[in-house]
């Protein structure tokens, strides 16, 4: 779809609106990096550089410490609200922790679906969560594509 192409159904929508919040001097040529880095690399390569950028980026930006779940949520959504990146969700569903993250620009931006673009939060939410005191024999995970291009689902569980 086209900037000035109506959207004819919701994920279309999404879409738009994912394109029109990107800065008028970014939308360019991070949609020509987006395309480059997917001529050069497999989805799977990609997501894996996006996977370590996303682990600097949290190493960067510590949440610092938390008490609880929504201390965590809380300090998350603080990092994303400064950058306008979307929000997230966390909860605590017994055999696992759940991340979802919603309104994340970067599918968008490179324009790239989510599954790959959720590399990124992997890598940070992998960061953040071991710094919060996930134990190392837990991974992170992204689960299947809600079909929103801007909604993220990760799950902390054991290997």
């Amino acid at each position: 779809m086209h900037s000035n192409d109506t959207p004819t159904d919701d994920t279309e929508l999404l879409q738009h609106l994912a394109v029109e919040r990107i800065a008028p001097q970014w939308a360019d040529f991070l949609g020509l990096l987006g395309a480059e880095l997917a001529l050069q690399l497999t989805s799977e390569e990609l997501r894996h550089l996006l996977v370590r950028l996303g682990s600097r980026f949290a190493e960067n930006n510590p949440l610092g410490p938390c008490a609880d779940v929504q201390e965590l949520q809380a300090a998350m959504n603080r990092v994303w609200g400064m950058r306008q990146w979307g929000f997230a969700a966390v909860s605590d569903l017994g055999q696992h922790l759940q991340v979802t993250h919603r309104a994340s620009p970067l599918p968008a931006a490179l324009q790239v679906d989510a599954e790959v673009a959720g590399g990124y939060l992997e890598g940070v939410y992998a960061v953040w969560l071991r710094a919060a005191g996930a134990p190392p024999e837990l991974s992170l995970q992204q689960m299947a594509a809600s079909g929103l291009p801007m909604h993220m689902v990760f799950e902390l569980t054991a290997r």
